[in-house]
C-alpha cells in the first residue's frame, strides 16, 4: 500500500510541546497511511531519547549541529515516500480528522500545489499569518506605514494578510506559514524543497511562491483549525527575531524582485527600524514611563504641600526650610516612595485595589516608622511626610487613570471569581463549556487530552476566547508535564525552573532578607494584623537562613528544594493535583513579585 502522508518536524529543545504534537499526530493519522520524521537540530533537553522511548514509530534523525529550519527540512523530505508531505512545527496540535479533510481536499483538486490551514494561538485567538499575501514591494510599503491593520479587509491595503478572505473562510492564498504546509510530493520534486539561504524565517514565503511560479495555486483550508504555541521554539518579540526577519524577505526580494531590490531592501530596513522602536516604545510605556511619571508628579505635589505647610505653619512670620529639604529630602522621598510601591506590586497591570492600598500602608507605615531613627536635623516635620505620601499616591492614580484610559481598560485588574477549573471525567463535561466559563470566569482551564478530543478542546478554545475578551488562560495538563501558550514545564526538565538557577536563588533571598528588614522597621503596623504578628516571630529565622517567606503549597521531590516557608504562594484550598501544578508553575516561573503579592493576599 502507498504512503498517504509524510510528516515532517524539526526539533529544537522543546520536548514537552514535541511530546504534545507526535500525540495529535498519532490519532491524526488513524485510518491513513502516514510516516513522521522527525529531525532534532542538536537540542540538548534530551528530545532524541524522549522521542526513541516514547514514540518508536517515529523516524528520529539527531544531528550533531543545528541545521536551520530550511536545512533540516530538506534533509527529512529526501527520505520521504508519502504522496503528500506536511512541514510541521513542534509547537502545534493537529485535530483528529485534520489530516483527513486536507489531503481530501488537495485530491479534489489537482491545481492545488500546497496548503495551509487556520491556526490559532495558546489563547484561542486567529493567527493572521495562516493567510498570506505575496510581500511585494507595495504590499510591504502598505503594512509598514500601517494601511493594513487601518483596512485589514482591503483587497489592496490588506493583502499581506489576505484581507479578502475571512478566517472562516477558505479560498485560495499566495503564501502559507511553514508552521503547517502541506504539499504535494510531485510539486515538491518539481521545485525543490526549501532555499536553505534562509537560515530562519522567509523560507514558507520563498516556497508558497515557487509553488505559484510553477503553476498551481495556494489552499487555505479553514475547517480543521490548529493549535500553534507561537514563539515557544521561537521568540517573536526582540530585537533579534526583528531584524532575522526582516532580513529574510531581504533576501526573498532579491531573488525574486531583482529590478526593485533596492528599494525594497530600503523599507526592509525602514521596517526594521519601526518595528524596533514600536516595541522598545511599548515596553518602556509599560514599565519605565509610569515610574517616572509617578516619580515626577510625587515630587510636583510634595513641592507644592511643603510650600504650603511652609508659609501657613511652620514659618508663618518669615523664614524657610534649609536648601537641603528641597535638594535632598524632597528627591529621596519620591524615590524611595516609589521604589517601594514598585517593589509592592503596584505598579503591575494586574493590581488590584487592595493590592494598592496595602501596598500604599505599608510603604507609607515604614516611613513613618523609620522617621524616628533620622538625625534631629533631618527630622522636618512627621505631618509632612504623611502629606507627602498622600500626594504622591494622587500622582499615582493620576498616572494610572491617564494610561489605562490610553489603553481603554479598567483603572485596576478585578481578576476572576474562581481561580481554577478543570475540564474531565468528574469535572467540567465539554458540552457548554463556553458557557460555564462565561458565568464563573475561571483565570486558567485546564484540559485533559486523554480523555477529550484535540478538535474539541481546539474549538472550544475558539468559542471562549471570543465570548471573553479579557481572556483566560488554557492548559493541557498531562502526567508528566501542563503545557500553556505562556509555560514550558516539566517534572523532568527541572534544571529549566527558575528555582533551580543559582542567581534566582540568590534574589529569592535577598528579598527574604529585605522583607524581613522592612517587617522590623514596621513593627508597629505589622502588629495590627495576625498575619503581621506571625511575620515578626518568624524574622529570625528567616533572617538567618532557616526558612523562607514563601514556599510550595505541597513539598515534593519534583520540586527545586526551597527552606521550609512561612507562608504559602497559594491559599492551600486546591487538590493535590493541582496543587503540585501549581507549584510546578510557581519554580518555574519564579520573580519577585509574586512573593510580595503571597505576603498582601493570601495567593497569587
Amino acid at each position: 500500500m502507498s504512503m498517504d502522508l509524510s510528516v515532517i518536524v524539526v526539533n529544537y529543545n522543546v520536548k514537552a510541546y514535541i511530546d504534545q504534537c507526535l500525540r495529535s499526530v498519532q490519532r491524526a493519522s488513524q485510518g491513513l497511511q502516514v510516516e513522521v520524521i522527525v529531525v532534532d537540530n542538536a537540542s540538548s533537553d534530551g528530545s532524541v531519547a524522549h522521542i526513541e522511548k516514547h514514540f518508536p514509530w517515529v523516524t528520529c534523525i539527531a544531528s550533531p549541529k543545528n541545521l536551520g529550519f530550511g536545512r533540516a527540512n530538506n534533509l527529512a523530505a529526501a527520505q520521504a515516500k508519502g504522496e503528500f508531505v506536511l512541514y510541521l512545527n513542534p509547537d502545534t496540535v493537529v485535530s483528529e480528522d485534520n489530516f483527513r479533510r486536507a489531503i481530501e481536499v488537495m485530491r479534489a483538486q489537482p491545481e492545488i500545489g500546497s496548503m495551509g490551514c487556520r491556526m490559532i494561538d495558546g489563547s484561542g485567538h486567529f493567527l493572521p499569518e495562516s493567510k498570506r499575501g505575496l510581500p511585494t514591494p507595495a504590499v510591504a510599503l502598505y503594512r509598514i506605514v500601517g494601511l493594513a491593520k487601518l483596512f485589514p479587509k482591503h483587497p489592496r491595503f490588506g493583502a499581506y494578510y489576505a484581507g479578502h478572505l475571512a478566517p472562516e473562510e477558505s479560498g485560495y492564498v499566495d503564501v502559507h506559514c511553514g508552521a503547517w504546509m502541506l504539499m504535494r510530493g510531485a510539486v515538491l520534486q518539481e521545485i525543490g524543497g526549501f532555499d536553505e539561504t534562509f537560515f530562519m524565517y522567509g523560507e514558507d514565503i520563498d516556497l508558497s511562491y515557487r509553488v505559484l511560479l510553477a503553476g498551481y495555486r495556494n489552499y487555505y483550508l479553514a475547517d480543521r483549525p490548529i493549535l500553534h504555541y507561537k514563539g515557544e521554539s521561537t521568540k517573536h518579540q526582540s530585537w533579534h527575531y526583528i531584524k532575522t526577519f526582516h532580513e529574510a524577505m531581504a533576501i526573498f526580494a532579491t531573488k525574486h524582485f531583482q529590478g526593485q531590490a533596492l528599494a525594497y531592501r530600503a523599507l526592509i530596513s525602514l521596517g526594521i527600524y519601526a518595528k524596533g522602536l514600536a516595541t522598545l516604545t511599548r515596553s518602556w510605556g509599560r514599565t519605565v514611563l509610569p515610574f517616572l511619571l509617578t516619580l515626577f508628579i510625587g515630587y510636583v505635589l510634595s513641592d507644592g504641600v511643603s510650600t504650603y505647610w511652609e508659609r501657613n505653619h511652620r514659618y508663618v512670620e518669615g523664614g524657610a526650610y534649609p536648601e537641603r529639604f528641597r535638594l535632598v529630602f524632597l528627591p529621596l522621598f519620591a524615590v524611595f516612595w516609589t521604589v517601594s510601591m514598585a517593589f509592592l506590586g503596584a505598579f503591575s497591570k494586574f493590581a488590584s485595589l487592595r493590592r494598592v492600598v496595602t501596598a500604599f500602608l505599608i510603604t507609607s507605615g515604614v516611613m513613618l516608622a523609620s522617621y524616628a531613627f533620622l538625625p534631629m536635623d533631618w527630622r522636618f516635620s512627621r505631618a509632612l511626610v504623611a502629606l507627602f505620601s498622600l500626594g504622591h499616591l494622587v500622582g499615582f492614580f493620576a498616572v494610572r487613570a491617564s494610561l489605562n484610559a490610553r489603553g481603554r481598560s479598567g483603572l485596576f485588574y478585578r481578576g476572576y471569581g474562581q481561580a481554577e477549573a478543570h475540564v474531565g471525567s468528574g469535572k467540567w463535561p465539554m458540552d457548554s463549556l463556553a458557557l460555564r466559563v462565561l458565568h464563573l470566569r475561571p483565570k486558567t482551564l485546564f484540559f485533559h487530552p486523554e480523555e477529550h478530543s484535540f478538535q474539541g478542546m481546539i474549538d472550544a478554545m475558539i468559542s471562549i476566547a471570543a465570548l471573553l475578551p479579557d481572556g483566560v488562560r488554557f492548559r493541557m495538563a498531562y502526567p508528566s508535564w501542563t503545557l500553556g501558550s505562556d509555560t514550558q514545564a516539566s517534572a523532568s526538565d527541572s534544571g529549566k525552573l527558575a528555582l533551580s538557577q543559582s542567581p534566582v536563588r540568590r534574589q529569592k533571598r535577598a528579598l527574604d532578607v529585605g522583607i524581613g528588614l522592612l517587617a522590623l522597621f514596621g513593627v508597629a503596623l505589622l502588629l495590627w494584623t495576625k498575619r503581621g504578628r506571625r511575620m515578626l516571630s518568624h524574622v529570625p529565622s528567616v533572617l538567618s537562613g532557616r526558612m523562607t517567606w514563601v514556599g510550595y503549597l505541597v513539598p515534593g521531590p519534583h520540586l527545586p528544594p526551597l527552606r521550609p516557608s512561612v507562608f504559602q504562594h497559594g491559599p492551600g484550598t486546591f487538590t493535590v493535583d493541582i496543587a503540585h501544578d501549581a507549584d510546578l508553575r510557581y519554580a518555574e516561573n519564579w520573580r519577585p513579585e509574586l512573593d510580595v503579592y503571597a505576603l498582601l493576599s493570601g495567593s497569587f
